[in-house]
């Protein structure tokens, strides 16, 4: 029997990280008594060690499967790779039938389709509709069925050419469920994080985004359409990972999930009536939440939400077409904090109108809500993806500059990919640079963001000795620990992990101010403290430190901090974390 074989750019092998629109698929095709099967990256060791053995590896691992057909998921970090799997396979077994689908394929089909002749057939939009048709006329060599599958690339003569016609819409309610034979043996489903609170469990909640976000393309490729799934299919969802392998938590996987907000309150009647014993996580707009809904999200198991915030700049808010108020989103922030919920709130930096005073407004109100408690920011450096309006916008001033390291973040496969990356611009946009100024001299101020996250009162404090000046006061920390900054990017992701104490010393370094030596001393605890409640085990620290801990229990300012010494117990036993104060001096 043919066979399909699919392959997922999964980075770690849990069950959680299933790639769901390609087992629906290979599901789709089981059911119609087509055999299909899913090999992942990360079944192949040498993933992420030596690229070119991974290479040959994975490509020996198709071979072995014999498939008649392999089709590959496409998401940007991971586009060049498949590229490079696909060309091999092509090359060393022409009769093999080469088929690309997902996002970065679907966004770049015509230009991939011209210069990728490897390539035999590029479905774009979503699959559902679709596979069984195209599998079916595909194994048959059926011209005309092939014909009739709407917006299939496919080569005549030679020549790319696309069928057209209009991209059908799942029902997502009438989805199946993935075919157990794809994932259950590959995965160990009595293992013991499956029941943790922390682990969490993607439910496919729904689809599209009805909004216009420039820097966007998720809108494209759902086509503004917002769908969630019906509350009882949700439900049911949730039961079959909660009664089958003892989860119970999950994250309602949707980009705008509460854009209809009485759906939403219809799901969280059904949960509440189920009688789940449940906690989740969701992805929301702030301008789609109220008190109201929140308080009832909450009382369904609600206890983290995350929410794109993009810019703490009213002017860019315009700009890229996002349009948040920001007063009431700071209000509203601070009501999620009050209820007990976790929050995570998104930014990005390196926008193409950006400017520093933008820039700084946006950190101003980063940092802000850091203070306020908020959970996680992410600083995200703005990329050019495919099918956005930015990218159509400034596609022609794109240059691709390796020196710009934050854009590919030591990407596996990059630097040997470099070469079609160069000569394939449409493909890889999100791989050039614009120079402006924002992005040419703050390209790492995601490192320092996380410092700012982990170490929040020194930093709060430092950020104070500035005077609010956090343009400086990144500038001062990028200029006085360039070594990190000069290899790749993980180097400097360790070194920010392993060296950020000295990394802000030298940062404060040419700083004429009495009290640095009590900000290093406090700096260096609240660094012993974070590695002490992070660590797994038990352990104990004692170590002398420049200020009273008094001081610092009282939260008074550094300023006010007494220049003595405290020699610190700092331990951790059975999960709790005790400080004693052995000495001051």
């Amino acid at each position: 029997m043919a066979k399909f074989l699919f392959i997922n750019p999964n980075k770690v092998h849990t069950l959680s990280s299933e790639v769901n629109g390609t087992l629906l698929l290979a599901t789709k095709l089981l059911e119609a008594g087509i055999d299909a099967d899913v090999l992942r990256f990360c079944q192949v060791e040498s993933y992420l060690t030596d690229y070119d053995t991974f290479i040959r590896d994975i490509v020996s691992r198709i071979q072995e499967a014999k498939p008649t057909a392999v089709s590959f998921y496409t998401l940007w970090p991971y586009y060049h790779i498949m590229l490079r799997i696909a060309k091999v396979l092509k090359a060393q077994q022409p009769e093999l039938t080469i088929i690309f689908g997902g996002p970065q394929s679907s966004a770049t089909a015509q230009a991939t389709m011209e210069a990728m002749p490897f390539i035999d057939y590029i479905c774009t939009g979503e699959g559902e509709n679709t596979i069984v048709p195209f599998a079916k006329a595909m194994l048959a060599g059926d011209e005309a069925g092939l014909n009739a599958v709407p917006g299939l690339w496919y080569r005549k003569d030679g020549a790319p050419v696309c069928t057209g016609g209009e991209l059908p819409i799942s029902d997502l309610n009438t989805l199946p469920r993935w075919d157990e034979r794809l994932f259950v043996p590959v995965h160990d489903l009595n293992a013991p994080e499956l029941k943790l609170r922390n682990y969490f469990m993607p439910i496919d909640a729904g689809r599209g985004c009805p909004y216009s976000c420039t820097f966007c393309c998720t809108s494209h490729f759902w086509r503004r359409t917002y769908r969630l799934k019906s509350p009882q299919r949700i439900v049911e969802d949730i039961r079959y990972f909660h009664d089958k392998f003892g989860i119970t938590s999950f994250w309602f996987s949707h980009d705008a999930f509460t854009t209809n907000k009485q759906l939403v309150s219809d799901v969280c009647d059904y949960i509440l009536e189920s009688g789940l014993k449940i906690t989740w996580r969701c992805t929301a707009r702030i301008d789609c939440i109220s008190e109201e809904l929140i308080l009832k999200m909450k009382q369904a198991g609600l206890i983290h939400i995350e929410l794109g915030i993009e810019t703490g700049s009213p002017r860019m808010q315009k700009i890229i077409n996002k349009n948040l108020n920001l007063d009431k989103a700071r209000r509203m922030i601070r009501f999620l904090m009050g209820t007990g919920l976790t929050v995570g709130l998104f930014y990005m930096y390196g926008l193409p109108e950006e400017t520093e005073e933008d820039l700084a407004q946006t950190l101003d109100m980063l940092f802000d809500m850091l203070d306020l408690g908020v959970t996680h920011t992410s600083m995200s450096f703005c990329k050019f993806n495919p099918a956005t309006a930015i990218t159509e916008k400034y596609f022609n001033q794109l240059v691709l500059d390796p020196e710009i390291k934050i854009i590919t973040r030591g990407l596996f496969g990059f630097d040997n990919e470099l070469d079609t990356i160069r000569h394939n611009k449409a493909i890889f946009p999100h791989y050039y640079h614009l120079d402006t100024p924002v992005r040419r001299d703050y390209q790492y101020l995601h490192f320092f963001v996380y410092l700012y996250e982990q170490l929040r009162e020194p930093m709060k404090q430092l950020r104070r000795l500035y005077q609010g000046d956090v343009l400086r006061f990144y500038r001062d920390f990028y200029q006085n620990n360039l070594p990190c900054f000069e290899g790749d990017i993980l180097h400097t992701l360790e070194c920010v992990k392993e060296q950020a104490v000295q990394m802000i010393d030298n940062a404060v370094s040419a700083l004429d101010m009495p009290c640095i030596p009590q900000f290093k001393g406090l700096f260096r605890f609240c660094r012993d403290l974070m590695l002490l409640n992070d660590s797994p085990k038990d352990a104990t620290i004692i170590r002398s430190y420049d200020m009273d801990y008094q001081d610092y229990a009282a939260r008074k300012p550094i300023e006010e901090y007494r220049p003595c010494t405290s020699q610190i117990l700092l331990c951790k036993k059975a999960g709790n974390t005790i400080v004693k104060v052995l000495s001051c001096r």
